[in-house]
């Protein structure tokens, strides 16, 4: 039974450090843009060159067998790739563009609310006092880490706010999928053709054989920032995430853990860019460290389901 909760344990870390790793992903993506690069271009590369990572990983691992995914998995890594990556991708930062950073932000992380939801319906997942409490929590940590008590920040122009709630939908809905096609596939793979296919989705948008584009492939410093943001937020999260959410953990609790990547990128502005903070967004940082403690507090009776879910 240790056993078996210490591997469940260890799919809540990498779920953590995936949403560690995305949250890194502010400093390639500022540094690219200021060079001239769209957001659909920052998130292309952050794709397109994790493939070839991933490639290498699975031939090293496995061999060319380990590229053989059944139907049904090719299937889910098709809806991932092009509607909970590349879809989410456009219409978080459409959001943004549309109602600014703060509220896109607010509105995405309803994630975790949705995630429940969905776990609720799919998988049959019962919530406890502690798990709705961790998603309050979350919620106002979000809020107030954001805004920093400034709420004339917020702008809630319908359009903006309704292509916000449909990305943390597609956020939440990622999870789910992701923890169906782990019960059978293997997550290297899985990560393969989900960025296959996201590259794919985000390419046609982007247009990375445009002039300017290409000029910005040639520049050496914005290919190290690329290949940097590949790596880390690419390569490295996406596996991570799709691994924890292989090892029998609940979907419900994924995206509040994840959500350290929020804290992340709030650190690392203020650390990095020289970003404003105060208490209130401390505070903020406070609950949501808060949240993701009291998520992972998991009622006795519910371990035990999950280790007789794992041994029968």
């Amino acid at each position: 039974m240790d056993k078996i909760k210490s591997k469940i344990n260890f799919g809540y870390l990498l779920v953590f450090l995936a949403g560690a790793g995305w949250g890194t992903g502010g400093i390639y993506i500022t540094n690219m843009t200021q060079m001239g690069a769209s957001s659909l271009l920052t998130g292309f590369t952050g794709h397109v060159f994790a493939l070839p990572i991933i490639a290498v990983a699975i031939l090293l691992t496995k061999g060319f067998k380990g590229f053989k995914v059944s139907k049904q998995g090719l299937l889910f890594a098709l809806v991932m790739g092009v509607v909970t990556k590349g879809f989410f991708k456009m219409a978080y930062d459409t959001s943004i563009a549309t109602v600014g950073l703060s509220t896109a932000a607010v509105v995405l992380y309803t994630a975790p609310v949705f995630a429940a939801i969905l776990s609720m319906i799919v998988f049959k997942e019962k919530l406890h006092t502690n798990n709705y409490l961790a998603l309050a929590m979350n919620l106002s940590g979000v809020f107030l880490m954001v805004t920093l008590g400034n709420f004339s920040k917020l702008n809630v122009e319908p359009f903006g706010v309704v292509l916000g709630f449909t990305a943390a939908f597609l956020h939440a809905s990622n999870t789910i999928m992701a923890k169906i096609s782990g019960d059978s596939e293997d997550p290297l793979t899985m990560t393969f053709y989900m960025l296959l296919f996201s590259t794919i989705t985000q390419g046609i948008f982007s247009q990375p054989w445009s002039a300017k584009n290409v000029a910005l492939f040639m520049d050496t410093e914005f290919l190290f920032w690329a290949l940097a943001n590949a790596v880390v937020t690419g390569a490295m999260s996406n596996l991570f995430y799709l691994k924890g959410m292989s090892m029998n953990i609940d979907a419900s609790k994924a995206p509040v853990i994840s959500s350290v990547e929020v804290i992340v990128a709030t650190l690392l502005g203020v650390v990095m860019f020289n970003e404003s903070m105060n208490w209130v967004g401390v505070l903020g940082i406070i609950l949501m460290l808060a949240s993701i403690y009291i998520m992972n507090q998991e009622p006795e009776k519910t371990i035990g389901r999950n280790i007789n879910e794992e041994v029968y």
